[in-house]
C-alpha cells in the first residue's frame, strides 16, 4: 500500500512539476525505466486533464464574461504571444515541461489550439523526449 501511495504521489508531482519529478522518482528508489514510465504517465494524464478542463473553462468564461476589446500587454503576455506567433503549438509543447509547467501549457494549448488534431500527439512526444532527457540528466547525480 505504501508503494502505491508513493507512486500516486509521484504521478501527481509529475503532473504539476514535471522538471523535478524524475529526480524525485529516482530519489524514491525507482529504476530508470520506472522513472520514465511514472513521469510520462503523470505528465500526460495531467496534460489531458488540464487540456479538456481548459477547453471547458474557456467556453464557460466567454459565455459568462463577454470578451472585452481592450488588450492588456505585460511581459508575461508578450512572452506567450511571441512563443505562439513564432513557434506555434510545437513551441508551447517543447517549453511546457521545462518552463511553463503542465497545467499552464495545457491551458495555453486549449486556448490557442482547441481544435488542433495534432495537439495531444505532439505533447505526448515532447513529454516522452523530455522524460528521457531529464531522467538521464538527474540519474547522473543520483544513484538509484
Amino acid at each position: 500500500m505504501l508503494e502505491f501511495t508513493k507512486i500516486l504521489g509521484l504521478l501527481v508531482f509529475s503532473t504539476l512539476k514535471f522538471f523535478f519529478s524524475p529526480s524525485a522518482a529516482l530519489l524514491a528508489g525507482h529504476s530508470f525505466l520506472e522513472t520514465i514510465t511514472i513521469t510520462i504517465t503523470g505528465g500526460y494524464a495531467g496534460f489531458v486533464l488540464f487540456f479538456f478542463a481548459g477547453k471547458f473553462l474557456v467556453a464557460w468564461w466567454h459565455k459568462v464574461f463577454k470578451p472585452k476589446k481592450k488588450k492588456l500587454f505585460n511581459k508575461r503576455n508578450r512572452l506567450i504571444v511571441n512563443i505562439k506567433s513564432k513557434y506555434g503549438l510545437l513551441g508551447i509543447a517543447i517549453l511546457t515541461p521545462l518552463i511553463l509547467s503542465i497545467p499552464v501549457g495545457a491551458l495555453l494549448a486549449s486556448y490557442y489550439f482547441p481544435r488542433a488534431k495534432r495537439t495531444l500527439p505532439i505533447f505526448f512526444v515532447c513529454l516522452v523526449v523530455w522524460s528521457f532527457i531529464l531522467t538521464s540528466f538527474w540519474s547522473l547525480f543520483i544513484d538509484s
